[in-house]
Formats: C-alpha cells, structure tokens, sequence
C-alpha cells in the first residue's frame, strides 16, 4: 500500500493544460483614427495637422507597445525563467536526451498539447480534452517531423487517448523513438520523477520534481497522483517518468491544494496502470 498524502478537496478546481489558440489581433477602424477636425469644425494649418498626426501615431505606438509587454510576464516570469535554467541543465543529461526524442507535440483543431510515442510505429498517448472530438491530429516529433495520426481510443472517465502514426504518412522503414511504460504501480510518495512537455510557447522543456501522493477529486472513480513539479498550460498528456526511464503517470491538469501556510498548485496525472488494457488493445489492434 503506498502513501496517501493528499485527501480529498471538495473545493477542487482542477484546470486542463491544453492550449487554445485565442485570435489576440485588435481592429481599429477610420473613425477610431483618421479625422483631424477641431470642436469648431475649422480646418487646421497643414504643419499643425502633421503634428497632431504625429502625436496620434505616437500614442498608437504606445498602446501596441503596451499591450505587447502584457503578454510578457506570462512567457518570461520567473518560474519561466528557473525551468528553461532547469531544462538546459537536465538536457546535459545523455538519458533525458533521449527521452525528449520521443515526446511530441500534438495539434487538434484549436488545440496543442504534449504527447508521447510508446511504439516503433508511432502509437502516441495523450489527453482525450486535447483531440476533443477530432479524429485525426498533427503530432510533432523534434527528429522525425511531423506525422498525421488517427485517434484511435478515447476515454473521457480517465482522459486518456491514444493516436495512431498513419502509414500513409511514413515510410515503411521509419522507426519512431519510445518511451517504456510501467504497467504496474511502482511509485511511491517522496519518489523524484521527471517531466517533459510543452508548456506555453516552449517545446520539449525537461523538469523535475517529486510525487506527494493520491487524491481523489470529483467526477473519477479512482483517485489521481499529485506531482510537485513546474507544470503550464501546455503539459497536457506531459509523460511522468521515474529514474529508470519508464512511464508512470501522464499529466493531465494541474490544481490547489490547502495546506496550513495557505494553498499550493501540485500537478495531476493518471497512474499508467489506469490505462494498461486500452495500451494492450492498442498494441494488440496497431502492432
């Protein structure tokens, strides 16, 4: 039996990490801009209506400059700042390496989130709230491209979805880099663990971190790990990999845990186990 840290919240508000594309463009018209008319209706001089126009422009060129620098503190805050330090020193690491060869990004209508290939042939795991209801995905190898893949299995209960690599789409002598997966549960509380995925507007970012536990939130059956570790928007269907390289746990939102000096955010992620038999079925039908 392994520890439970973490007890039920009834105030959970898990959030998914995938990312929405958002239209962020702003539309000005002829009216917001181009009419150089006083209160009284008189025309100005030329050289006074060029300044006007001058100070006009000057002012647009301000607020675009405004609106830009607000999109910065959610790229290069702090916590941005220490994982991509944190992601160019585990990247020195020859294993971690390899580990990011086979994790992918994947694209779903509006969609992106992370994903990781388990099979030669290309069988992605991922989260079913990043494909929504698509039935066919972009997935992004950093080495080997990027691949159309049929959604294969989905499970809404456990948010698990599995993508097939279309053969129409490779060669027939490709061979996608894996991740192994651990079937059985092999975690243990206070265990380092690391993650790989896609936060924000960063591809592949390696971290690490540490499992506090089980938790149990409403609406799943059986209860889901807690992860201390950076986790974004973006690290949907992030694989959790333990030192000896295996899978076991795919991240899947993130939340809020109250403790005695106030709250703190820990990851979630699906126990690999919870998916053994769709994995099975999926190998067994898309060898």
């Amino acid at each position: 039996m392994k520890d439970n840290e973490d007890k039920k919240d009834p105030q959970l508000d898990k959030e998914p990490l995938n990312e929405h594309e958002d239209d962020l463009s702003e539309e000005f018209t002829e009216e917001d801009f181009l009419f150089d008319e006083d209160d009284d209706g008189e025309l100005q001089p030329l050289s006074e209506r060029k300044w006007i126009k001058r100070i006009i422009a000057g002012l647009i060129v301000v607020m675009l400059l405004g609106n830009l620098l607000a999109f910065f503190p959610l790229v290069f805050n702090l916590q941005a700042i220490q994982f991509l330090k944190k992601t160019q020193e585990l990247s020195q690491n020859d294993n971690i390496q390899q580990y990011k060869k086979a994790v992918v990004v994947v694209k779903a209508d509006d969609r992106k989130g992370t994903g990781f290939n388990i099979a030669e042939k290309g069988l992605i795991i991922t989260n079913e709230h990043v494909v929504g209801d698509a039935k066919v995905a972009l997935v992004n190898f950093d080495e080997g491209g990027i691949h159309q893949a049929e959604v294969v299995i989905t499970d809404a209960s456990i948010d698990i979805a599995i993508l097939r690599i279309l053969p129409k789409d490779t060669a027939p002598t490709t061979i996608f880099p894996t991740l192994p997966i651990e079937t059985k549960q092999q975690w243990e509380t206070g265990m380092p663990i690391y993650v790989i995925g896609n936060p924000l507007f960063f591809n592949r970012i390696a971290n690490e971190g540490t499992i506090r536990g089980l938790i149990e939130i409403d609406g799943w059956e059986q209860p889901v790990l807690t992860i201390q570790a950076p986790i974004y928007k973006g690290n949907s269907g992030s694989p959790i990999i333990d030192r000896s390289g295996k899978v076991i746990a795919v991240v899947f939102a993130t939340t809020k845990i109250q403790q005695q000096d106030g709250k703190l955010k820990v990851g979630l992620a699906i126990p690999i186990e919870y998916l053994s038999k769709h994995v099975e079925g999926a190998m067994t039908t898309h060898p």
